[in-house]
């Protein structure tokens, strides 16, 4: 079959719009790249600055939330505590972490200060190790005892299951035992 003058222009339209469309989309797509990639220097400038206030942030509060306050109200975390004192010890650790000192470098020295006390984590030393495995060791006890439960539960459950069974084998055989004596007894009325 041979193809008109038209057709063959028709095809090649075709190919020259999507190869424009193409081009097209393609430019689109660069141009997003380009302006992405001009953004992101700017925009690492201020993420670093970010991930640092966050990093700042984060590590204050750990602070904040380890340390009593020892300005004597009551036994309150610093970020819980809500006088004058707390505020100033707040900033003082901000200052101190924004000068590149460590969370721990921080707490030790306020507690070398005011005394071990203040430290509102239990430290996992000496009589505290019980109470940190006293949780563990309670979950441990129940879940042996509900093993041992279920385990006898289990056990009684299979012993009357046996013993359901040999009772229903005697009375299977007890009933075969009757029928046959009743067909005994048939065969010898009906000799009588």
């Amino acid at each position: 079959m041979e193809t008109g003058r038209f057709e063959r222009m028709t095809i090649s339209n075709e190919f020259l719009i999507l190869n424009f469309i193409s081009i097209v989309v393609l430019f689109i797509v660069c141009s997003f790249i380009v302006t992405g990639c001009m953004q992101t220097g700017e925009s690492q400038a201020a993420e670093l600055k970010d991930v640092k206030d966050a990093t700042v942030a984060s590590d204050l509060d750990e602070l904040l939330t380890t340390v009593y306050c020892y300005c004597g109200c009551t036994r309150e975390t610093i970020e819980v505590c809500t006088c004058v004192t707390a505020r100033n010890i707040e900033g003082n650790f901000r200052d101190r972490l924004l000068a590149g000192e460590t969370v721990e470098q921080i707490r030790t020295d306020y507690l070398d200060t005011y005394g071990p006390q203040y430290y509102a984590v239990m430290p996992v030393e000496g009589i505290n190790l019980l109470a940190y495995a006293m949780p563990v060791i309670i979950l441990a006890l129940i879940g042996g005892i509900v093993f041992v439960m279920l385990r006898r539960s289990t056990k009684s459950m299979q012993s009357t299951a046996a013993a359901g069974a040999h009772e229903a084998s005697a009375s299977q055989v007890s009933d075969e035992t009757v029928k046959q004596v009743e067909a005994e007894l048939e065969s010898y009325k009906r000799e009588s």
